[in-house]
């Protein structure tokens, strides 16, 4: 009777769309030269489509004095992007008929528009349930939205040995962008939230679900500041995830909260809800026109 209550109190905050659907899936082999393991985007998109939905984010994201800022990174790809993602690039660049400038600044794009709202949450009996989603001011990343299952000789995740080495991997590793990764592991307690710096971790938010912190939310602002005052998705999310309860914490109610506006809004694109428990679980679910605050 409880979880009837929490369900229909979340279904009461937001519009949904009428249909939600799964995108399609891929695998990419790394094994394969850099170059070429992306061509299996081909196998499921229209070369055309991906132009001109490319094309679309560009010109309406990419300030124009950013392609002139980007041609010394053109001339001398290596030296600004590592080994293997300049053969990435140079591979997309070929194979889908465009420049290489259009797919360094695609990479732009995503810094300046995207948001997203992710939780790691645990249940009673020590499940740990993880979950994301993605806005995006482009609605035609709806249709380019895909799984990507990345594979090298069979297998992924190839060096990390256990929950705690894959935190310090994540945390220590220099990037070239400051972000949030948020992690969940097989075991109770296995869930966390690293902010990252550039050169290394600026904060490590882990599940103490002894304590009562049996989830973390991230948006895209550090957990330990308030976020801008027109932005209330972590409040909201808090707020669902405290009316669920731990003890009716799971993947479907987890969905149910990523569903609760403004968790889940105009912009919002897709859901994914996983587990590292139960991998055949996984489910991504394309958002066609977002959810909408009910009247």
């Amino acid at each position: 009777m409880m979880f009837v209550t929490t369900a229909a109190l979340l279904l009461g905050l937001t519009v949904y769309a009428r249909t939600d659907v799964a995108p399609p899936t891929v695998t990419v082999n790394l094994a394969e030269p850099p170059e070429q393991r992306w061509t299996v985007l081909l196998k499921v998109f229209d070369l055309s489509f991906l132009k001109k939905a490319a094309a679309d984010v560009i010109d309406t994201t990419v300030p124009k004095w950013v392609h002139h800022a980007i041609k010394p990174v053109v001339m001398a790809l290596e030296k600004y992007i590592p080994q293997p993602y300049a053969g990435e690039i140079r591979g997309m660049a070929s194979q889908f008929g465009g420049s290489l400038s259009d797919v360094i600044i695609l990479n732009f794009a995503y810094e300046i528009s995207a948001f997203c709202t992710s939780i790691v949450a645990q249940d009673t009996n020590g499940h740990v349930y993880h979950g994301r989603n993605l806005d995006y001011p482009h609605p035609v990343l709806r249709n380019l939205t895909v799984n990507i299952i990345f594979l090298k000789d069979g297998e992924t995740l190839e060096e990390a040995e256990n929950f705690e080495d894959a935190v310090m991997r994540l945390s220590k590793i220099p990037i070239i962008t400051e972000v949030y990764y948020i992690v969940g592991g097989l075991q109770p307690g296995e869930g966390a939230v690293i902010t990252r710096d550039r050169s290394g971790p600026a904060d490590i938010w882990p599940l103490d679900p002894v304590t009562g912190g049996w989830y973390r939310v991230e948006t895209n602002f550090d957990h330990w500041l308030p976020p801008p005052g027109r932005d209330h998705r972590r409040e909201a999310a808090i707020k669902a995830l405290n009316a669920t309860g731990q003890d009716h914490i799971n993947m479907k109610t987890l969905y149910q909260i990523l569903s609760v506006y403004p968790v889940c809004n105009r912009g919002t694109v897709y859901t994914t809800i996983m587990s590292a428990e139960k991998t055949e679980k996984y489910t991504t679910l394309v958002r066609p026109q977002g959810c909408l605050k009910s009247s």
